[in-house]
């Protein structure tokens, strides 16, 4: 399938067809699809089905043209895809019954309610928060969805708006979680298997690929859906290679309306491909650094996670770096004391913690602790590590 969609894109696409008939694809990016957006479509296919467009949480949002097919893909064939992975039985699924309950704090978004042919026509369902509120219970008693999906972000804010409201336990009790669109912290991941007392599956995927990999549920290795893309790694050296560490290259099989070739992601992954093709992420940490420098010393994001992250009593945390700055730690506290006994956690309780754990990976980095009451903005993407810019006419030392 890769090697015909190849030929597919020489023959039909403009970008493409330009290349000669033996020279490598070319790296390409969201830069130049904006640019020239036209010339990644086929000639004579006509005015494309259907236009989506991404977030532009990370920059300028891009207009994908998707054919049928690749619009089935994106919609509906994405939740089958999980229900296999997840090794949910077909029959949870039935006509006009809940099947998937989204949860989203992006403002300006409509709450809806649509059918899933893929799930034997459940209903997908969206909850916007915060709009909902108060009536949050009375939703989720409502429509108790197989499958409770969203960033990790959103179902996390659906865990708070619970727990402000006196709910130490969900209402109801999924079969189960599915996030995707930013990274997931372990801590995170913790939480709302915790909360929501089931099995979580953790999926990558975008506008520029659909479902692009996805753990079974619980696991930490992603499965790459082959029947959707074809993936290869850009190392630090500039080598483009089918196994290894680095920002991870994407060939989309699925959507021949907008044709992606060896395109830029912009996630880093470590990624296996085995003798026979089938291809493995083994780690997935998408645009969080894997290494943090700080000003006494560098250690890897991940270690730092685990020592600040199990912090009792704290929700959230990022830490905003560099710019000729002190460290500053912004952190949120949980709604509920740990042991979900409905107390609020204690700011001073937290922050001595958190300055001990930082006092044991860092003697005498001495960070600034920021309280707040939220970190990542509604509808944006979580970000455990901020590097500030440089000032303005730092010298240099060489």
């Amino acid at each position: 399938m890769h090697s015909e969609f190849l030929a597919y894109a020489r023959r039909c696409v403009p970008f493409y067809r330009e290349l000669g008939a033996d020279a490598d694809f070319p790296l390409v990016g969201r830069a130049e699809h904006q640019a020239e957006g036209g010339r990644f479509r086929p000639e004579g296919a006509g005015e494309p089905e259907h236009r989506i467009s991404s977030s532009g949480t990370t920059g300028q949002p891009l207009e994908v043209a998707l054919d049928e097919s690749a619009w089935y893909a994106v919609n509906h064939r994405f939740f089958a895809q999980i229900r296999e992975i997840a090794g949910l039985p077909g029959e949870l699924f039935s006509r006009g019954a809940p099947a998937v309950l989204f949860v989203s704090n992006k403002p300006g978004r409509p709450t809806f309610v649509r059918p899933l042919p893929a799930l034997n026509d459940g209903l997908y369902l969206r909850l916007q928060l915060p709009d909902a509120g108060a009536s949050v219970p009375a939703v989720l008693a409502r429509f108790p969805a197989p499958v409770l999906y969203g960033k990790p972000t959103y179902l996390l804010d659906l865990r708070t708006e619970l727990l402000r409201q006196g709910m130490a336990r969900a209402p109801w009790r999924p079969r189960l979680l599915l996030t995707s669109g930013e990274p997931l912290h372990p801590d995170d991941r913790a939480r709302l298997t915790g909360y929501f007392g089931a099995p979580l599956v953790d999926a990558l995927a975008s506008t520029e690929g659909g479902l692009i990999a996805a753990t079974a549920p619980d696991e930490r290795v992603y499965r790459v859906l082959g029947e959707n893309v074809r993936l290869e790694v850009l190392d630090a050296a500039g080598r483009l290679a089918p196994s290894g560490a680095g920002e991870l290259v994407l060939t989309n099989l699925v959507n021949r309306s907008t044709v992606f070739v060896r395109y830029r992601t912009g996630d880093f992954a470590e990624l296996e491909t085995a003798a026979d093709g089938t291809q493995r992420l083994l780690r997935l940490r998408g645009r969080e650094p894997g290494t943090v420098p700080f000003r006494t010393g560098e250690l890897p994001a991940d270690e730092v996670t685990r020592a600040v992250g199990s912090v009792p009593g704290l929700a959230d945390f990022r830490f905003e770096l560099g710019g000729g700055r002190r460290t500053l730690l912004r952190w949120t506290a949980e709604p509920t004391g740990p042991a979900g006994a409905g107390e609020p956690a204690d700011p001073a309780v937290v922050a001595g913690l958190l300055r001990e754990a930082l006092a044991r990976l860092l003697p005498g980095e001495d960070p600034e602790l920021e309280q707040c009451e939220r970190i990542t903005p509604p509808g944006g993407k979580k970000r455990r590590f901020q590097l500030r810019p440089e000032p303005t006419g730092a010298t240099q030392h060489t």
